[in-house]
């Protein structure tokens, strides 16, 4: 370590060999960090070290590999708690930076906390028991022991706000940026398509309880009524897709994806790597995102660079990403998401609109933009600097 320089420890066991979501926004952010000298050394905790292969050579910047944190969310609790204290005394950590909820409550200097969404305390049933009664516990004791709590968007920052009011005057917020995947393929083919074999809408997301896919077909299957019933041809009606991995407690959902299956409107595509999932965003009549909660909402601002109009829940973190042009809906309410579904197949003057104000958005989102909030915070807890 560098005379002068203080040390600060990121905690990026979350991210795992295949990143995705959470995992991918913190190597976004590492990048940013990187792309300049920010005055301090920095030292990166992994379970696995090639996610994090492009800050190798970096100077100032070390990875250290803990693969005692490996095996699922249990391992990574109690290294955060029994070893990492340690690692960070060993390391001469002047601060330490969780990005996955939870602080080492017990390591000596100062901590800085994550909280990415609350979702497992404002909805019950979507999340896993054993991970929200880990959340229940170390959540608030997280919070109350870090000197600094990070939040990727104002609504998350209100939510924390409520939830433990007594740090409110702790809460800063780091807005997350577009993922940087979408500029090479903007720039390579926004206007190259063909355009698809049939219209269709389309979902991007892990197949869980949180997303409310449950609802979003029961609503497209009233949108697809309603349609014909308006004289709509069959080929002219979008279909619907769905492209996400598979996620926990999926039976009712996959009972509902069956009979859907059934009719020929729905197609399932799985995870899609980013060239394909680009070309899905660019051909569709628009993404169809009514989550019940999101911290922020990624998919957003992915299609929104395609030039995909937007159907989104309007509350949040995703009227916050998505901006005051997209089709918002309340997402516990069918028939007000087969409405959206209408606006976003039927709308061809407002869809030109969000097409436009979108491409104009995304660009608002960036992560230079993370990464110097996030380096603000780092000085206020260091005391080192305006």
């Amino acid at each position: 370590m560098k005379a002068g320089r203080s040390h600060i420890v990121l905690d990026g066991l979350l991210v795992g060999p295949r990143p995705t979501g959470v995992g991918r926004s913190i190597l976004e952010l590492l990048n940013a960090l990187a792309a300049e000298d920010r005055g301090w050394e920095f030292t990166v905790l992994a379970t696995h070290a090639e996610p994090f292969a492009y800050l190798r050579g970096e100077q100032h910047w070390e990875i250290v590999v803990c693969p005692g944190a490996r095996g699922g969310s249990f391992k990574k609790a109690v290294f955060t708690q029994i070893r990492m204290p340690g690692l960070c005394r060993r390391l001469g950590a002047d601060l330490v930076h969780s990005l996955q909820f939870v602080v080492p409550m017990r390591a000596p200097c100062r901590k800085v906390v994550t909280v990415h969404d609350l979702a497992w305390k404002y909805h019950a049933g979507i999340l896993q028991t054993s991970r929200r009664l880990y959340y229940d516990l170390m959540v608030p004791r997280s919070l109350a022991a870090a000197d600094a709590i990070v939040t990727n968007s104002e609504s998350t920052a209100a939510d924390v706000r409520k939830f433990l009011p007594a740090v409110a005057d702790r809460v800063h917020t780091t807005p997350f940026g577009t993922p940087s995947w979408v500029w090479p393929l903007e720039a390579a083919d926004r206007n190259s398509a063909a355009g698809p074999e049939e219209p269709y809408f389309l979902f991007v997301g892990t197949l869980e309880p949180r997303k409310n896919l449950e609802r979003l077909l029961a609503a497209y299957e009233m949108f697809v009524a309603a349609s014909l019933e308006q004289g709509r041809g069959e080929r002219e009606i979008p279909r619907l897709w769905l492209a996400g991995a598979k996620g926990w407690n999926d039976g009712p959902l996959r009972r509902a994806i069956r009979k859907l299956l059934a009719t020929g409107r729905l197609r399932l595509l799985d995870y899609c790597p980013p060239d394909k999932l680009w070309g899905l965003y660019r051909d569709a009549a628009g993404l169809v995102f009514p989550s019940l909660h999101e911290g922020f909402g990624f998919p957003i601002l992915e299609a929104m660079a395609a030039g995909c109009p937007v159907l989104t829940s309007g509350r949040g973190a995703m009227r916050e990403v998505a901006g005051p042009e997209a089709v918002f809906v309340q997402p516990e309410d069918i028939g007000d998401i087969s409405r959206g579904l209408g606006d976003l197949a039927w709308d061809e003057g407002g869809n030109r609109r969000r097409r436009e104000a979108g491409l104009s958005r995304v660009r608002q989102w960036n992560w230079e933009r993370t990464a110097a909030t996030t380096c603000d915070v780092y000085r206020r807890v260091l005391g080192s600097g305006d």
